[in-house]
C-alpha cells in the first residue's frame, strides 16, 4: 500500500511540474530548455517501469513506460534538428514496440501484444527506409512485416489454444507484398527478403520446439512423481 501511494505521489509531482512549465510557457513567463521536458519523460517513464518491475500483474505500465521513454528519447533527438531530430519517429515507434513485446514476454499467455508489437516494429523500419526505399518498395516491406507479425502469432506460444487462424493474414500479406514486388519489377529484391525472414521463421520455430518439449517433459516428470506408489508405515 505504501509503495503504492508513493509511487502516486511521485506520478502526480511530475505532472504538476509539466502543468506548471506549461502554463509559464502560454503566458509567456518562461520558456523550459527542451532537456528538462526530456528528463521529465524519462522520469515518469522509470515510475512506470519500477511499477512493472515491483508487480507482476501490472503489466500493462510497460507500454506508457516505454511511450514516455521514446518521447523522451524524440525530445532529446530534436536537439539536432538538422541530424537526428529528421529520425525521431524511428526510435519512438520501436521502443512502443518494445513495450507490448514486454507485455508478451512477462506473459505469453498474453499472445495479443505480438501484434501491436510486430506492427509497431515495421513501422519503425519503414520510417528508417523511407527516405531511401520508392512506395512499392516500402508499400512491400510493411506487408512483410505483417506477414512476419501474424506468422509469430501462429507459431509463439502462448494461450490454451493453437492460433492456426493467423496464417490466413500472414498468407495473405506476403502474396500481396510478392505481387507489388513483381509488379513493379523488383522480383530480384524479393530475394533479398525471403531469406532472412525464411531464417527467421526457421529460427522461432526451433525455440518453439525446443519450448514446447521441455514444458511437456515437465509436465511429464511431474505426472510420475505424484503417481508414484507411496509407502506407509504399518506399525503407524
Amino acid at each position: 500500500m505504501m509503495r503504492r501511494l508513493s509511487v502516486q505521489i511521485i506520478l502526480g509531482g511530475l505532472i504538476v511540474v509539466a502543468g506548471v512549465l506549461l502554463l509559464l510557457e502560454a503566458t509567456g513567463t518562461m520558456t523550459s530548455p527542451r532537456i528538462v521536458w526530456a528528463v521529465l519523460l524519462a522520469a515518469a517513464s522509470a515510475v512506470f517501469w519500477f511499477v512493472f518491475s515491483a508487480d507482476r500483474s501490472s503489466w500493462w505500465a510497460a507500454i506508457p513506460g516505454a511511450a514516455l521513454l521514446g518521447a523522451a528519447l524524440v525530445v532529446v533527438m530534436e536537439l539536432d534538428p538538422q541530424g537526428l531530430g529528421q529520425w525521431t519517429e524511428v526510435p519512438f515507434l520501436a521502443l512502443l514496440g518494445v513495450g507490448f513485446w514486454v507485455v508478451y514476454f512477462r506473459d505469453v499467455d498474453r499472445w495479443w501484444a505480438v501484434i501491436p508489437a510486430g506492427v509497431l516494429l515495421t513501422l519503425a523500419i519503414v520510417a528508417g527506409l523511407s527516405s531511401v526505399a520508392d512506395g512499392p518498395m516500402i508499400g512491400a516491406i510493411l506487408l512483410f512485416g505483417v506477414a512476419v507479425t501474424f506468422a509469430l502469432v501462429a507459431l509463439l506460444p502462448g494461450g490454451a489454444s493453437r492460433r492456426r487462424w493467423a496464417w490466413i493474414p500472414a498468407a495473405a500479406a506476403a502474396l500481396v507484398a510478392i505481387v507489388i514486388l513483381f509488379s513493379a519489377g523488383r522480383w530480384f529484391v524479393l530475394l533479398n527478403y525471403v531469406w532472412p525472414v525464411l531464417v527467421i521463421a526457421a529460427g522461432v520455430f526451433v525455440v518453439w520446439r525446443a519450448v514446447g518439449r521441455g514444458g511437456h517433459r515437465a509436465d511429464e516428470r511431474e505426472l510420475a512423481g505424484s503417481d508414484g506408489p507411496v509407502s506407509e508405515d504399518p506399525r503407524q
